[in-house]
């Protein structure tokens, strides 16, 4: 069938009209169809993600909303408590003016604040007292039971999820700041009765004058009520919304939650979305489709199709699902495959029928054109069958038909001429060659000889050199090689990474210039090329990004046939150095540390007498004191007319002078008792930037004119690292350090006249340590200043200002009673830096 020219062109021409139909059809549905799926799949993902800003946007409403309530809720409690402080004072008035008693005054203060209430009964006010340890209840109006019972029982540790006691917390904060808010458990009020212990947020204040702590609060779920209003305002306007919207001609958007719940759904609301189970697996379709949410987003599975299909589970869908996380919802929309695919399929019908009448068109035109050509071919190939059978000069060829054909004869005859000649001239060739093969073969094997053993040896010295550069480069020391004039001619990875400079781009030139450090080194690299010796330099300070560095320098000169030259070997010992100090100065501690306690316990005894007995004598001056006014009465005296020529004489002064003298070196020697010893502080898990802040804002208040500076007037900056891991320490030990960096800091740049004093802390992990940094703008450190700051009773501070025990003990604490360490940087004119580092807690 297919032996004729006609014959192939025919097949030729309908095969190529089919495969052509076929690939049309086949690619333009493909494209129609895919184009339709990205264009629907693109709507269905830009439908999640509007819905995902809508969410988001609601929830940041939601959440500036119960911030709102909150902040509303406290500025509330603290009017609430500062009306009764205000009737207490009102009360306290009328006793100091002698209208009621102390007594009537607090009793009347009691009963007109029991029988306040607000918030429709939850709200009330209570009193408890600032006793130590444990407070004791003064007045409560919902638990009167507990009104005069020291309040210890366990039932009162619940601030913040701790083992704190609630009312040992509102007095401490009093104590501290004189008010603020606390979170803790506690049973609700309402028409019931008591409910169980509940979230509450409550406001204190004290009344220093008769030391009453005074309180309300509002329950936390009063102010969660009006969160959910909000969120089921979101909910019904999302429903409305997911209506009115259609993916493809019967997909749809809906809403379920983690928890799990079917929040929204055109079709299964009143369902229980475990019950609705994935036909293909099994399994229920919530968890198949939570799982696509937290990979790629995009599912597949086989559902029914409501409403005429319903039940039907023979459709596939493809659904594109996101995770919105603050509510853990998941957002899905999805679309059926079945409708995507229409509009590809109709247009391959209309191809199909559009590729029959092609058919028949070129199927005629292959026939006349067949016809044109296969005639001319025909004579072409009797001619050439008759050279084949009787030589070359048996026929002639042809030369008619198209123009192709045409040419094809022209070009057979050319060729048969060639073909002629070239018989001749190939015998002549051949005998040439044979002569010219046995004299290349000679040439050939002499030549690979030598190239293989140039290649040998070419290897071994590259092999050789690269193992050269990697034993210098391998070393951590700096190694520059230099000529007899100072050109460099030797470079390892230690000086490029040091200078940031190739080998390349410094070959040649003077060292001097590239490395300006090394410039005072040359003369002596020279000389030492002279004299043939090696000389070494070590602990060489230098400053590098303001921080003091130290680097031993070695020169050995280099002296060979036609090269004199030197290399100059550095390395960097700072870390040794830094270990050096450490160790000297953990030593000093050790040693001064004995003779501390030995003279702390010595001194203890008469201060304590001293103390004693001015108390004793104010005491006994006093004219208020029964006892005294006594004894006066008997030996006829007026304790006015004595108190008077005391005051006149200005003995209390001196008296005062004595017991604030006493109690400075009591304190100092206090000083010196935790520097010679462990302490056996309560020791907890904690986050240092939280110790840091309540420093800082301890520090804050500590302004008065003896000291003559105020933190105010400090610009404070804070870098603290994000989600810091805890360390085991004594909080007030960690910030009785952090008070004394900031106050010296602050005492240095105040005598030093610091035009913008600042002081920066960073806190940042390092290993497994957290390590902090106290860092100022002042005039800093001496070397020889700087390693004697944690000496015992060394200071710079004028005679009378400080003890020098303030960084000593500072010191005992990291290192001996948290097994920290304690460093210091500093260079005259570039301020000072303190840096202690604590280990991490294993509680995570």
């Amino acid at each position: 069938m297919f032996k004729s020219m006609k014959a192939i062109l025919l097949f030729f021409a309908a095969g190529l009209v089919i495969a052509t139909t076929a690939g049309l059809t086949y690619f333009a549905q493909r494209t129609v169809t895919d184009s339709v799926m990205e264009s629907e799949f693109a709507h269905a993902q830009a439908i999640v993600d509007a819905v995902y800003q809508e969410l988001d946007t609601q929830y940041q409403s939601i959440i500036f909303s119960e911030k709102s309530a909150i902040s509303a809720r406290k500025q509330h409690l603290k009017n609430i408590v500062g009306m009764s402080i205000d009737l207490i004072r009102l009360n306290y008035d009328k006793y100091t003016s002698g209208v009621l008693s102390e007594a009537e005054a607090k009793k009347l203060s009691i009963e007109q604040l029991k029988s306040m209430r607000y918030d429709d009964g939850t709200g009330y006010i209570w009193i408890n007292d600032d006793t130590i340890p444990i407070p004791r209840m003064v007045m409560h109006p919902t638990i009167p039971a507990l009104d005069g019972k020291i309040l210890d029982d366990p039932r009162f540790k619940g601030v913040r999820n701790s083992e704190e006691n609630i009312f040992a917390a509102f007095r401490d904060i009093c104590k501290k700041f004189g008010s603020g808010y606390t979170e803790y458990l506690w049973p609700k009020p309402t028409k019931q009765g008591l409910t169980k212990e509940q979230p509450k947020l409550s406001y204190v204040q004290i009344f220093k004058e008769w030391g009453w702590v005074v309180g309300s609060g509002v329950y936390i779920d009063d102010i969660e009520k009006e969160v959910k209003i909000r969120i089921e305002a979101v909910l019904k306007e999302l429903k409305r919304s997911f209506q009115n919207i259609k993916v493809g001609k019967n997909g749809y958007i809906f809403l379920f939650s983690g928890s799990p719940e079917l929040i929204i759904h055109p079709n299964y609301e009143n369902i229980p979305i475990t019950e609705l189970l994935n036909p293909e697996t099994g399994n229920p379709i919530f968890l198949e489709l939570m799982e696509a949410a937290h990979k790629d987003g995009i599912f597949e599975y086989i559902w029914d199709k409501p409403p005429r299909r319903k039940g039907d589970f023979t459709f596939r869908k493809r659904a594109y699902i996101k995770y919105f996380e603050p509510l853990d919802w998941y957002i899905c929309s999805s679309a059926y495959m079945d409708d995507l695919e229409k509009p590809g399929q109709m247009l391959r019908k209309e191809i199909s029928m559009l590729s029959i009448g092609v058919l028949a068109l070129a199927l005629l035109f292959a026939t006349i054109l067949s016809s044109k050509i296969a005639q001319p071919l025909t004579k072409l190939t009797a001619a050439a069958r008759a050279i084949r059978e009787g030589g070359m000069s048996a026929s002639e060829i042809p030369q008619e038909g198209p123009r192709e054909i045409k040419e094809l004869g022209k070009v057979i005859s050319q060729m048969l001429e060639s073909i002629k000649s070239g018989m001749q001239e190939k015998e002549e060739l051949l005998t040439a060659l044979e002569d010219g093969n046995r004299q290349l073969s000679a040439s050939n094997y002499q030549l690979e000889t030598k190239i293989t053993e140039h290649a040998r040896v070419e290897k071994e010295l590259i092999k050789l050199r690269n193992h050269q550069k990697n034993i210098i480069d391998s070393m951590p020391s700096i190694l520059v090689g230099v000529d007899k004039v100072g050109a460099i001619t030797l470079w390892n990875k230690g000086a490029a990474k040091s200078s940031g400079l190739s080998f390349e781009s410094v070959n040649g030139k003077q060292l001097s210039a590239v490395f300006p450090q090394l410039d005072k080194e040359i003369d002596k690299a020279k000389q030492q090329i002279i004299n043939g010796k090696t000389q070494q330099k070590i602990r060489i300070p230098r400053i590098v990004n303001g921080e003091t560095r130290y680097e031993n320098i070695t020169i050995y000169p280099l002296i060979s046939e036609g090269f004199d030259g030197a290399v100059i070997r550095l390395d960097d010992v700072t870390d040794n150095v830094r270990i050096e100090e450490m160790m000297v100065q953990t030593e000093k501690m050790m040693s001064v540390g004995g003779l501390a306690a030995g003279m702390a316990h010595e001194i203890n005894n008469p201060l304590g007498g001293i103390l004693q007995g001015t108390q004793n004598i104010e005491r006994r001056l006093m004219p208020g004191l029964s006892k005294n006014q006594q004894v006066a009465r008997q030996m006829d005296i007026s304790l006015e007319t004595i108190n008077k020529y005391i005051e006149e004489r200005g003995i209390f002064k001196i008296i005062s002078g004595v017991r604030e003298s006493a109690t400075r070196a009591a304190g100092i020697i206090a000083n010196m008792l935790n520097f010679s010893r462990k302490t056996d502080v309560h020791r907890t898990t904690c986050r240092l930037n939280e110790l840091t802040d309540s420093a800082i804002a301890l520090a804050e208040q500590d302004y008065n004119l003896k000291k003559k500076y105020d933190f105010r007037k400090i610009e404070l900056i804070k870098d603290y690292e994000e989600n810091l891991p805890f360390v085991i320490c004594a909080p007030t030990e960690i910030e009785q350090v952090m008070l004394n960096l900031l106050g010296n800091a602050a005492h240095a740049m105040n005598d030093s006249n610091c035009e913008k004093p600042r002081i920066e802390i960073k806190i940042w992990q390092e290993g497994d340590y957290v390590a902090t940094s106290v860092s100022d703008n002042g005039p800093g450190m001496e070397e020889s200043v700087r390693k004697r700051v944690f000496d015992p009773f060394f200071t710079t501070k004028p005679k009378g200002v400080g003890t020098g025990l303030g960084l000593s003990v500072s010191y005992f604490i990291i290192t001996e009673n948290h097994n920290g360490s304690f460093t210091i940087e500093s260079t005259p004119g570039a301020g000072a830096k303190f840096i202690f580092r604590l280990p991490i807690s294993s509680l995570r």
